[in-house]
C-alpha cells in the first residue's frame, strides 16, 4: 500500500513551461474568469447550416454535451458521452485541432457506483493549465483525472467518490476545477470520516502534478443540494481570494492556498447552480429557489456584494438585492457599468451594477428556457438558449437590439459560447460548431496574470497559518508518511519555513517522530489527526489507518461504524438486533436515504465480500440492501423483489444483471459477492456473482446472478450501498477477503 496516495494511479507528468502562443480560453468563462475577452471582428450574424457567407468553419455532428469547451495552445477539450447506450458506455475527455475541428485523442474511463444519467455526462467543464500543459477533469462519479493535454495520457487520477465520499448523483450535479499556481482545486458535496462525517459542500486542494493532497476545507454542514456553481480567483485589497457558489445556498470567499474561510453571504435556502461574477472587488450573485431571512416566502434574487478587508477581518457586505428575478443557472456579464443577466425564462433583465436600479426588466428577446452563460465579445453579447435558440445582441443606452438570431431544432445549448483565437465556439447537446470572420483578432492572455496584484511579502512575515502535506492519507499498518510543512500570513501568502516546527498526534494509532508519522502495528481500521505547531500557530492533516485484507466486522464493543470507514458514520448507528449489535442504516436523517460507505483503498482487486444482511418493513415497503466490490454493486432489492448486480444504475445498457429474488422482512440472509479479473485476449474481463440465502441454511453452491463486464473496472475499495428511506436495513458479520481458487 502506498503511504500517502494509495487510491491514485501516478504517471510521468511535464514539468516544463509551455509557451501560450495562442487567444487560449483555458477556463469555462475565459482567461478574466467573466465571460468576456478582448477581441475584434467577430461575426454578427452565422448559419449553422453552413453555405457562403454562413461564416461556419467546420461543425461535428458526432460531438455534443453539457459541457463548455476550453481551449489550450491550438487544441480543444470537451467531456462527452464514450459508446452511449452500450455495455462499454462511459465517459470521456475529447481533444480536437481547434482550427480543422479533426480529432487528437480521446481519453475514455468508466462511471462507477453512481446515479448519473448518461444523458447528464459534462456537466463540468475541463480545465486548462497554461503552465504545465495538462488538463483537469470531473468525471461523472467524481473520477477526478489529471491528463497530459498533448498525448491524452492520464497522469495521475483518484476515485473521490470511493475516497472522499463525494456525492455524484442528483442529475450529475459535478463541480468545476480550477488551477491556481502549484494547485488544481476541486469542490463537491462529501460524506466523510471521523468529524466530516456530515455532509458539507468541500473543497479539497491537490498538487496539480503530483495529486498529493495539499488541504482539505468545508462549508457549512448539511447543505441541500449538490451544485455546478464554479469558483473564481481575484485580488481584493492585497488578498487573493477563491470565490464560489455552494450546496448551502452561501457565496464563500476561500484563501486558494490554504482553504482558510474568509467571509459568506447567504443568498438562498438551496444550492447556488449560476457561478456568481467576479469583477473586481464585487460579487454578483443570483439564484432561482427560495430566499432566506424575511423574504423568504419569494422565489429568485440577484444580488450585488462589496468585498473588503483581509485576514479574519475580510467581510462582503450586500450593496443591493433585487428579490423575484428567478435566475438560476445562466451567469451574466458587466459591460460599461451593466449587468445583462438572463432569467431561467431567457428574459433579459439589465441593471445599473451601482445601484441596481432596472433599466430592462423581464424582457423575452429569444425563446423559453435557458441555462448557458452569455459571452461578451466584440461589443456584442452572444446568447444560446435551452430551447435550441440563438441571439447576437449590442448594448444600447437603452438596453440593448437583437443584431441577429435563429433556432436549431432537435437539440438543446446548456454549453456555453467562447471564443478562442478569434473563433467562436457553440457546443449543443449534439453538434459542435467553429464561427469566424477571416478579420477576427484576439488578445492573447495567460489566465494567471488576470488575478491582480498581491500585498508584498515583505508587509507581512509573520506566521499566521501551517498547513501539513499530505492533508488527507491512508497507510496500512506500521507504514509511515514523511510529512512537509508550508506556513502562511494572515493573507494566505507563502513563508519561510523554520525548522523548530513541532508534531503531535491526537488519536491512538500512531506515534510521530520529528516530522515522520508510523501506524501502529496492530492499528486497525482507526484514525488519526497529527498537528503541527510553529512560532505559536498549528494546522492539522488526518490519516487513515486500514489493514490488508482479510477484514472481518462483527461491531461487537463499537458505538459507532469504524472510524476509518468513508461515508458511514452519521448515516449508520450501532443497534442491538436479536440479542447482537449490528450496522443500521437509519431513516431519519435528511438527505441519506439512499447512500454508500467505503472501507479502503481503491487499488484493492479480485477479492469477495460478504455479510449478514436484514431489512425492516415499514408502509409495506422493504429498503435496498447492496454490497460493492471493485466498482460494482449486489443489490437486494425490496421494493421489487429482485437481486442485481450493476456499475453504474442510470446506464440501462452497461453492465448488469437482474434475477427475480422473493424476500421477507425481519429475516436474516448472507451476501456474498466477489469480483474475479480474467483476461482475453489483449483485454481484461471482469466476471461479477452473486449469491444470497437464509442465513440459518447451508451456503448454496450455485451462484444467484452472474455477469461478465468487458469494460472492467480493475480495482475499487470494498463498501457498502443501501436506501433506508423508510425501512431500516441492517448489516452484521461483514467479511472481506483475496479471492483464492477454492470456489
Amino acid at each position: 500500500m502506498i503511504a500517502t496516495i494509495a487510491w491514485m494511479m501516478l504517471l510521468p507528468t511535464l514539468t516544463t513551461s509551455v509557451d501560450v502562443h495562442a487567444a487560449d480560453w483555458p477556463y469555462w468563462r475565459g482567461p478574466n474568469m467573466d465571460g468576456t475577452t478582448a477581441v475584434t471582428g467577430l461575426p454578427d450574424d452565422w448559419n449553422p447550416n453552413g453555405g457562403d457567407g454562413s461564416n461556419l468553419l467546420w461543425k461535428r455532428d458526432d460531438i455534443g454535451s453539457f459541457c463548455t469547451p476550453v481551449t489550450m495552445n491550438g487544441r480543444l477539450y470537451t467531456i462527452q458521452r464514450n459508446l452511449p447506450d452500450t455495455e462499454r458506455e462511459g465517459e470521456k475527455v475529447v481533444c480536437l485541432d481547434a482550427v480543422t475541428g479533426e480529432t487528437i485523442w480521446e481519453n475514455s474511463y468508466n462511471v462507477w457506483l453512481s446515479d448519473v444519467p448518461g444523458e447528464r455526462v459534462g456537466w463540468t467543464s475541463v480545465v486548462c493549465d497554461q503552465e504545465s500543459g495538462n488538463v483537469y477533469v470531473l468525471g461523472a462519479c467524481d473520477l477526478f483525472l489529471c491528463i497530459n493535454g498533448t498525448t491524452g495520457e492520464t497522469v495521475w487520477q483518484v476515485p473521490l467518490h470511493e475516497q472522499f465520499g463525494m456525492i455524484s448523483t442528483y442529475g450529475g450535479r459535478t463541480n468545476f476545477p480550477i488551477v491556481h499556481e502549484d494547485l488544481v482545486i476541486i469542490s463537491g458535496i462529501i460524506v466523510n470520516w471521523g468529524e466530516y462525517a456530515k455532509p458539507n459542500h468541500r473543497l479539497l486542494a491537490m498538487d496539480k502534478l503530483t495529486g498529493e493532497f495539499v488541504w482539505f476545507s468545508g462549508t457549512k454542514d448539511l447543505p441541500y443540494d449538490t451544485t455546478y456553481s464554479a469558483p473564481s480567483l481575484v485580488t481584493i485589497d492585497g488578498q487573493r481570494q477563491l470565490i464560489l457558489g455552494t450546496g448551502d445556498g452561501q457565496v464563500w470567499g476561500i484563501q486558494p492556498r490554504t482553504g482558510k474561510q474568509l467571509w459568506h453571504y447567504a443568498l438562498s435556502r438551496r444550492g447556488l447552480f449560476a457561478a456568481p461574477l467576479v469583477v473586481g472587488d464585487r460579487v454578483f450573485c443570483s439564484h432561482n429557489e427560495e430566499n432566506v431571512g424575511d423574504a423568504a416566502n419569494t422565489m429568485g434574487a440577484v444580488a450585488a456584494l462589496k468585498v473588503s478587508g483581509t485576514g479574519d477581518q475580510t467581510k462582503a457586505v450586500e450593496l443591493w438585492k433585487r428579490l423575484e428575478v428567478v435566475c438560476g443557472f445562466s451567469e451574466p456579464v458587466l459591460i460599461d457599468g451593466r449587468l445583462y443577466l438572463v432569467d431561467d425564462r431567457c428574459k433579459m433583465w439589465v441593471f445599473d451594477a451601482e445601484t441596481g436600479d432596472a433599466i430592462v426588466e423581464q424582457e423575452k428577446f429569444a425563446d423559453s428556457r435557458q441555462k448557458s452563460a452569455l459571452l461578451y465579445a466584440d461589443g456584442k453579447i452572444y446568447v444560446t438558449t435551452e430551447n435550441g435558440r440563438w441571439a447576437i445582441l449590442k448594448p444600447t443606452k437603452e438596453g440593448y437590439e437583437v443584431l441577429n438570431d435563429g433556432r436549431m431544432r432537435n437539440t438543446t445549448f446548456i454549453a456555453s459560447p467562447i471564443v478562442s483565437d478569434g473563433r467562436l465556439y457553440f457546443q449543443s447537446t449534439n453538434t459542435l460548431y467553429c464561427v469566424s470572420n477571416e478579420s477576427a483578432k484576439q488578445t492573447s492572455l495567460n489566465m494567471a496574470d488576470q488575478y491582480g496584484k498581491e500585498t508584498p511579502l515583505a508587509n507581512d512575515t509573520k506566521i499566521a497559518q501551517v498547513q501539513i502535506i499530505p492533508a488527507e492519507a491512508l497507510v496500512g499498518p506500521g507504514e509511515s508518511i514523511q510529512y512537509k510543512v508550508n506556513v502562511f500570513n494572515a493573507i494566505g501568502q507563502k513563508l519561510e519555513t523554520p525548522d523548530n516546527v513541532s508534531f503531535r498526534v491526537v488519536g491512538t494509532g500512531a506515534s510521530v517522530s520529528g516530522n515522520k508519522l508510523t501506524a501502529s502495528a496492530d492499528a486497525t481500521h482507526t484514525g488519526v489527526e497529527v498537528i503541527a505547531e510553529v512560532a505559536g500557530a498549528s494546522g492539522s492533516a488526518r490519516v487513515r489507518i486500514v489493514p490488508p485484507l482479510p477484514w472481518k466486522f462483527t461491531f461487537d464493543g463499537l458505538s459507532d461504524p469504524p472510524l476509518s470507514w468513508v461515508g458511514a458514520r452519521y448515516r449508520h448507528i450501532i443497534r442491538e438486533v436479536d440479542g447482537s449489535p449490528a450496522l443500521t442504516k437509519i431513516t431519519t436523517i435528511p438527505l441519506g436515504a439512499r447512500s454508500r460507505a467505503w472501507m479502503g483503498p481503491s487499488e484493492l482487486s479480485e477479492y469477495t465480500i460478504s455479510a449478514d444482511v436484514r431489512g425492516a418493513k415499514t408502509l409495506e415497503r422493504l429498503p435496498d440492501i447492496g454490497l460493492t466490490a471493485q466498482g460494482y454493486v449486489l443489490d437486494l432489492m425490496g421494493e421489487t423483489q429482485k437481486l442485481q448486480i450493476r456499475t453504474w444504475a442510470s446506464s440501462e445498457e452497461r453492465t448488469s444483471e437482474t434475477v427475480d429474488f422473493p424476500w421477507k422482512e425481519d429475516q436474516w440472509y448472507r451476501m456474498k459477492f466477489r469480483v474475479d479479473l480474467d483476461s482475453e485476449g489483449p483485454a481484461r474481463v471482469a466476471l461479477l456473482r452473486g449469491k444470497v440465502w437464509p442465513r440459518d441454511q447451508e451456503e448454496p453452491k450455485e451462484w444467484t446472478v452472474t455477469v461478465r463486464d468487458e469494460s472492467p473496472n480493475l480495482s475499487g475499495s470494498p463498501g457498502l450501498y443501501g436506501n433506508a428511506r423508510v425501512s431500516e436495513l441492517y448489516l452484521d458479520n461483514i467479511e472481506v477477503v483475496a479471492n483464492s481458487d477454492d470456489e
